[in-house]
């Protein structure tokens, strides 16, 4: 079993469509459920399955894609889904439209993912993507430590591992040569959901964090944050928002490129932040814990 991680901005567009049809039981995703369906109203109707194909109890397995690298970009996951075949498509899913016409079908609903992500995923992608690469960051801290058995021990209740088997919830594996991709998920609380597929196997889980993602302190915390990481640490967490550069970072603080360095080396070793290579550059970005030291929501 090769072990890994991968964040999956597809995934999270797709769970979040499962957790809009199902808004009750999400009382953590309240503010954020009320904002998406706002945002989702000039859409219309779906005319593609895609909104039957993703709130079904088990999602179908080619329209969710398992990345392949650590960070896809969403674009690349949908245009992944038109690589499945008729027989496949048809296999997973009995839908009249993806029986008779399911080039088309499939196109319909690369559109609709598109326009889904860019209405209720982008605008907070930077937010969502910082809980999950602080996620992967702190569980491939605990996979170097203590080795795969326990981190997937340790990963959700309906998770258990014994080689070469992987059960979750009530269904059963055998992982054999295949990757198992570890998923995290904002959106996937309160269960884990396990996508197969003859390549690999994806195990999509709660990340850590979530559940502070849409709070927000009525009050500043830009002077306690000062106080307790120094002036330089408390303007770089509240910069990285978005993924950046460290000659971006060192542009914007107006400081050196070796200063920004060191504070995000601190950062990064207080859990407040991660860093990742972007082709030739290394990007950084606040955790879930960072995001919630800036709202001021860690006691």
């Amino acid at each position: 079993m090769a072990l890994r991680f991968a964040v999956s901005p597809l995934w999270e567009t797709i769970a979040g469509l499962r957790v809009l049809a199902a808004p009750g039981l999400s009382p953590v995703h309240q503010r954020w459920i009320a904002w998406a369906e706002e945002r989702l109203l000039p859409l219309g109707a779906d005319p593609s399955p895609l909104h039957d194909l993703a709130t079904r109890p088990v999602v179908p397995e080619f329209l969710i894609p398992t990345p392949g690298v650590r960070s896809e970009r969403v674009e690349v996951e949908i245009d992944a889904i038109a690589k499945a075949t008729p027989e496949r498509i048809t296999a997973a899913v009995d839908d009249p439209r993806l029986r008779s016409a399911p080039a088309a079908a499939i196109t319909a609903m690369q559109e609709r993912l598109r326009a889904v992500h860019d209405a209720i995923i982008l605008p907070v992608w930077s937010r969502l993507e910082g809980v999950l690469q602080g996620d992967v960051e702190r569980r491939g801290r605990r996979l170097v430590e203590a080795g795969g058995p326990t981190v997937l021990a340790e990963l959700h209740a309906e998770v258990s591992y014994r080689a070469p088997h992987l059960t979750v919830a009530d269904r059963t594996v055998d992982i054999g040569e295949r990757d198992l991709v570890l998923v995290p998920s904002a959106f996937t609380w309160p269960h884990a959901y396990l996508r197969d597929s003859p390549v690999r196997l994806a195990l999509c889980y709660p990340a850590h964090g979530f559940g502070s993602l849409w709070e927000r302190s009525d009050a500043p915390t830009n002077d306690a944050l000062a106080r307790l990481v120094g002036h330089t640490r408390a303007r770089l967490l509240c910069e990285l928002e978005r993924p950046s550069t460290v000659t971006e970072l060192a542009t914007r603080l107006g400081v050196t490129v070796g200063a920004v360095s060191q504070h995000l080396g601190v950062l990064r070793a207080a859990g407040l932040a991660v860093s990742r290579r972007e082709g030739r550059e290394v990007v950084s970005l606040r955790t879930g814990l960072g995001l919630a030291l800036v709202q001021g929501e860690v006691p």
